[in-house]
């Protein structure tokens, strides 16, 4: 599978849990919604250029979708983070918000969250 390089000018969906909900109830994302899971190489997210909503939502009775800059995270919350392509068979938009740490720090999860927007 190609590769697509992420600009800073391309957009990620995140996907969100409606129960627990990541979504506080002023309409503004946890950080929770963009924390690594333990033993997780990054936070998964799919490339909005290459991705159909309805398919990374996968079941809107379970998820919203929320929309955030890569060139953001790069740039802004910056210290070690990245976006690049990480397609899977069943997923070629698949991506991954990654640290060079391998952390992702609560500060940098809150900064992610406040400046994402639930799309779908």
């Amino acid at each position: 599978m190609e590769i697509v390089q992420i600009g800073n000018e391309d957009f990620l969906l995140r996907r969100i849990p409606i129960s627990p909900s990541y979504i506080k109830p002023d309409g503004s994302i946890t950080k929770y919604a963009f924390s690594l899971k333990k033993d997780g190489d990054g936070i998964s997210v799919d490339l909005e250029k290459l991705a159909n909503p309805e398919v990374s939502i996968l079941d809107r009775t379970r998820f919203r979708l929320a929309r955030i800059n890569a060139g953001y995270i790069r740039n802004e919350i910056n210290n070690g983070l990245d976006c690049i392509h990480n397609p899977r068979p069943e997923n070629y938009a698949h991506s991954l918000i990654t640290s060079q740490s391998g952390k992702i720090t609560d500060s940098k999860s809150r900064a992610m969250a406040r400046n994402a927007a639930i799309v779908y």
